[in-house]
């Protein structure tokens, strides 16, 4: 396996050189799905991603993986420093394949330099003249413009008149606004996503709106922590972002979004953030067999009874309910969230910038 990986990332080294970047996007997102902590995949996507905003957190990935790294230390530097791709220029740059053994003597039996330099020498001489010709005609042309301009008697200039346009006394101009143009962002690695607007909170939403809805408050549960054999419930956290996560160990989504759900929570849990994963209609040898074999270090709690599935309409996994401090549902998410809208969600739901 390990071999396979690294016939992989040469491969992806082999594109970045020919600077075909998007085609190393689906290998790289592969990789680190499966291997989510490979220094060198997220070293290698840093040079294949546009934005510079996300080629820092893949460098930044790749020191909380690596802290001696040096060469992703210096690079992090120059691209916070100078905030632009031209900061530090990519090793990964185009160029020529090297001669194969058996070239070198082929050119010798094939070439003949004379004939090539005075075919070339003979194009060169074609252009010249073709350029030396187009000049000519340019000044001749130019020099009869101004001999005929010379002959032709000067027309004394005639008064232009000006019709004046009424218009009716009632009218007066009413501006109108136009819309700003928006555009969308399409996420590098995205397997199947379902995504919901999120709603604009309001300034006082009643305690007794309650629903599994954006701009609601939360429905508060208590399910069996498998971690530690404790009842836990939502209201728990309050005062805490909560990711409410339901998910099944038979569904392929869900566990090809787990490395992403253990990086975020990793990366956010000293600012506080909380997830709730509620593993549905299943027993807990079937959750804590899972568990064994996935990197899930958060809070996972056992729905066998299908009691909170039911309480948020529960129909497709995974599917999340993004929970802000003040209890208040502000977005939900229905399928696999890449990792930058991920990521994005969570900063927001924390305030962070």
């Amino acid at each position: 396996m390990a071999e396979q990986n690294g016939n992989a990332l040469q491969h992806v080294e082999q594109l970045l050189r020919e600077g075909k970047k998007q085609e190393t996007l689906p290998f790289l997102a592969e990789h680190l799905r499966q291997q989510p902590n490979s220094a060198h995949g997220w070293w290698l996507l840093s040079f294949a991603l546009p934005d510079v905003k996300k080629k820092i957190e893949c460098v930044e990935w790749v020191l909380q993986i690596d802290p001696n790294s040096a060469p992703a230390r210096a690079r992090l530097e120059k691209l916070k420093g100078n905030g632009n791709t031209s900061a530090f220029v990519s090793p990964f740059v185009e160029e020529a394949a090297p001669p194969s053994p058996a070239q070198p003597a082929k050119q010798k039996q094939n070439e003949q330099p004379a004939p090539r330099r005075k075919k070339n020498s003979r194009i060169f001489q074609y252009v010249a003249l073709g350029v030396m010709g187009c000049l000519l005609v340019g000044v001749l042309g130019f020099a009869a413009v101004v001999i005929v301009q010379s002959r032709v008697p000067a027309q004394p200039l005639q008064p232009v008149s000006f019709t004046e346009i009424s218009l009716p006394p009632t009218w007066t101009p009413t501006p109108s606004a136009s819309g700003l143009a928006t555009q969308t962002l399409v996420s590098f690695v995205s397997l199947q996503a379902t995504p919901t607007l999120t709603a604009t909170p309001t300034n006082a939403v009643p305690r007794s709106q309650i629903g599994p809805v954006v701009g609601s408050y939360a429905p508060d549960f208590t399910l069996l922590d498998i971690n530690t054999n404790e009842m836990t419930s939502l209201s728990d956290y309050e005062g805490q972002a909560v990711i409410v996560y339901f998910w099944t160990t038979w569904c392929p989504f869900c566990e090809a979004q787990m490395p992403t759900v253990e990086m975020l929570y990793q990366r956010y849990k000293d600012e506080g953030l909380v997830i709730l994963a509620v593993d549905v209609g299943e027993s807990v040898a079937y959750a804590l067999d899972y568990q064994a074999g996935h990197p899930m270090s958060y809070a996972i709690l056992d729905d066998a009874g299908r009691v909170a599935s039911s309480q948020y309409l529960v129909t497709a996994y995974p599917t999340y309910y993004f929970v802000d401090p003040s209890g208040l549902i502000s977005y939900i998410q229905i399928g696999i969230l890449d990792y930058w809208g991920f990521d994005a969600k969570v900063k927001t739901m924390l305030g962070l910038p």
